[in-house]
């Protein structure tokens, strides 16, 4: 059995937003790396190695939620999961791949 903790990429603009998920996570054991935009994103998950990577839709800098999610799964089958405040006419050309 594995002590490692699991491994949280979390890419999130808003600052409190980005905080408040980081202290909840960690305070349920997960190693969290938390960044304000995806302009690093490759370079964050070659070194942090993240085994689930939660992803804002909407930035605005650098590549959103849905862009980063096609540089992820260019090159793993990393669970994603999509954080958006967007209603749901927003959402109409979401991530289908």
């Amino acid at each position: 059995m594995s002590n490692q903790k699991a491994r949280v990429l979390v890419v999130e603009d808003d600052d409190p937003i980005r905080s408040a998920l980081d202290v909840a996570l960690r305070s349920e054991g997960y190693e969290v790396r938390a960044e304000p935009d995806g302009a690093r994103l490759q370079d964050v998950a070659d070194t942090f190695r993240p085994d689930l990577a939660v992803l804002d839709v909407r930035l605005p800098v650098g590549p959103d939620g849905y862009a980063m999610a096609h540089m992820l799964r260019a090159s793993s089958d990393l669970p994603l999961l999509f954080l958006t405040a967007a209603n749901s006419s927003a959402m109409e050309n979401g991530f289908t791949r």
